[in-house]
């Protein structure tokens, strides 16, 4: 009679024991902060993810040693034993753990037992019907899964969750034989073919052939890190060609900038020597002829000096003008006439564009042949222009 005091006293010790105990646990261990609504899963039954819940909460009683109380592995005691009282309340403890990891809509269908371990097998006949079209659904989408230019680490996330989702409904024989081994290595030489044929042909297709061709077939771990490899050793490649092309660009652009400037300065210079001032570059429009006054010009371009070409005469035409020379230089007429047919030739200049670029030595030449043409004549400006002005000025 003590011996079985003693026992019962024992039990009620091992049921209830405060966190932090050092003790050995038992399937009968329940700690303080245990209450029937806790949550010990984060996954709840929503009706079509009965495979994904009852895998975790197998996993969550496993970890507190109560997995013998759905499985039936631990069914109830008979009347009298010791443990009888124990079990009651471990099995209560359970039953609310596993209603309250259901959802309210679907825990308002599912009949109140008393049971953990009659609970468990309801749940698994009324949810876990449509096996075999998931099956199904689940080796389409294996079989159609595809890399599609996206990182390799992404590629291969999708299909391990396939897999670890097909696993819940084709779970692996619980032989420990020789047997078992050979099984599963044909599920992993299954999913390595699974893997390479989805990748990018264009990229990894050398890489693939030699795994292929290999004797055997190594895991999929291995098989991962040799892809992972050669997506580093492509992306490396592919920045360097990217940074060659973007100097490459930038040394063109500089080059054409440099010749654009050459270019720019040659013209410039051509425009000094005929006699022309170039109006729409900044430099010529800064220079002042010291001779003159006048902007867009210096003193050894001033066509009152060297002369003007043949176009002024022609477009002004007409009789000479009265008075000196100012300027002193050689020029087409003597006089005051002159001086206005240099005034108007500089406000025209900015405007004009077909005149031919010339040497001061050319247009020397030609205004000694003009001079020589027009000797003897005074009535070489004519028109409304010249007649209508102020030549007391």
């Amino acid at each position: 009679m003590s011996d079985t005091k003693s026992e019962a006293a024992e039990a009620s010790q091992v049921v209830i024991s405060k966190q932090g105990d050092t003790m050995k646990l038992s399937p009968y261990t329940l700690f303080s902060s245990d209450n029937p609504g806790s949550m010990i899963t984060s996954v709840h039954l929503k009706g079509d993810n009965y495979n994904e819940w009852s895998l975790e909460m197998l996993n969550a009683l496993c970890a507190k040693k109560k997995s013998g109380f759905v499985d039936g592995s631990l069914p109830q005691p008979e009347e009298g034993d010791v443990n009888l009282e124990s079990w009651l309340s471990v099995n209560s403890m359970i039953v609310g753990w596993i209603r309250t990891s259901i959802e309210p809509r679907v825990r308002s269908t599912v009949t109140f037992i008393t049971n953990a371990h009659k609970l468990w097998e309801n749940l698994k006949q009324r949810f876990a019907v449509g096996n075999k079209v998931k099956v199904h659904q689940l080796m389409e989408q294996l079989a159609s899964c595809r890399q599609n230019g996206e990182p390799v680490i992404d590629y291969f996330g999708k299909l391990s969750i396939k897999w670890e989702e097909m696993q819940t409904y084709r779970p692996s024989p619980p032989c420990t034989c020789t047997a078992a081994r050979i099984y599963e290595k044909e599920r992993e030489d299954e999913r390595v073919h699974q893997f390479i044929m989805g990748l990018d042909d264009s990229r990894f297709g050398n890489v693939v052939s030699s795994i292929i061709e290999a004797d055997e077939l190594p895991d999929i771990g291995k098989v991962y890190a040799k892809v992972i490899r050669e997506e580093a050793r492509l992306d490396s490649a592919k920045t360097r060609e990217h940074t060659q092309d973007v100097v490459g660009f930038a040394t063109r652009r500089d080059t054409n900038t440099d010749d654009q400037s050459a270019r720019r300065d040659s013209r410039e210079g051509s425009v000094s020597q005929g006699g022309r001032a170039d109006f729409s570059s900044g430099r010529a429009r800064d220079r002042v002829c010291s001779h003159c006054g006048k902007t867009g010009h210096d003193k050894n371009t001033c066509w009152q000096l060297i002369g003007y070409p043949e176009w002024m005469t022609e477009r002004g035409g007409g009789r000479g003008g009265r008075g000196s020379n100012r300027g002193g230089g050689r020029g087409f007429n003597s006089g005051r006439g002159r001086g206005i047919t240099s005034n108007i030739a500089h406000a025209t200049t900015p405007h004009v564009s077909t005149v031919a670029d010339l040497t001061p030595e050319q247009l020397k030449a030609i205004t000694q042949i003009i001079q020589d043409k027009q000797s003897g004549s005074s009535e070489k400006l004519s028109g409304p222009f010249y007649e209508d002005y102020d030549w007391s000025r």
